[in-house]
Parts: structure tokens; sequence; C-alpha cells
């Protein structure tokens, strides 16, 4: 899975215009937005972190292990959109073999930004 992350990591960062902010462009775990905690604008997504699964709802099927997050930051809409289109075709092409069993992409409900990307329409 991590080989398929950093196959999808590379290839995002061949599009110009976008950036991935977290070292070596992964993030493990899912993230979210808002935190019990005062001040801390982000936080863990416990319904996607495959180590709370026995302590808190959770959104991962049994055969989770590992969930591993891209943070992509875009001058434009269209650049986000290829970065999108490139990682997960990178991500596919090594995914099966490595582990991959699923994609998804956060929605934050626009806590982030008015740009919501849709996965379908954007590789459609």
């Amino acid at each position: 899975m991590l080989a398929a992350a950093e196959a999808a990591v590379a290839a995002m960062r061949a599009v110009p215009e976008v950036i991935l902010p977290f070292p070596g462009g992964i993030v493990r775990s899912g993230s979210k937005v808002g935190s019990k905690y005062k001040g801390l604008i982000a936080s863990t997504n416990d319904a996607y972190c495959p180590t709370l699964k026995g302590q808190t709802k959770t959104a991962l099927s049994s055969e989770v292990a590992a969930v591993l997050e891209i943070v992509i930051d875009g001058l434009t809409a269209d650049a986000v959109r290829a970065a999108t289109r490139a990682g997960i075709a990178a991500a596919c092409a090594r995914g099966a073999a490595n582990g991959v069993l699923r994609i998804s992409a956060g929605n934050y409900g626009g806590k982030l930004g008015k740009f919501h990307f849709h996965l379908r329409e954007v590789m459609a």
C-alpha cells in the first residue's frame, strides 16, 4: 500500500501548480477538520483510523490495516483535478499488488474552502 501511495505522490508532484504539504506527501490515518482541543484545527478521523477500530465506531472493513492520506494544495481547481487524476492512476497501477483496497476522498462540508472535488466527476 505504501508503494502505491508513493507512486501517487510522485505522479502528483509532476503536476504544475500543486504541492503536497506534508513530509513525503503522505499522512498516516485519515484526518478531520476540528478537534476537541482548543486551537487544534485538525485531528485524526477516528472512523478512519485502523488502530481505533475496537474503541470507536469505524467506517473501515475488517481487512483494512492502514489508511494513508494525500493532501493536495493547488493554485487552481484544474491543477488539483489533474493531480488527483494522476495520483489515482498511479496508485491503481501499483495498488492491487500492493494491498490497496479502495480509494476515497474526504468531503469536509465546506470547512476547508469553497471547492469540492468529487472523484467520479474528476475521473470521468
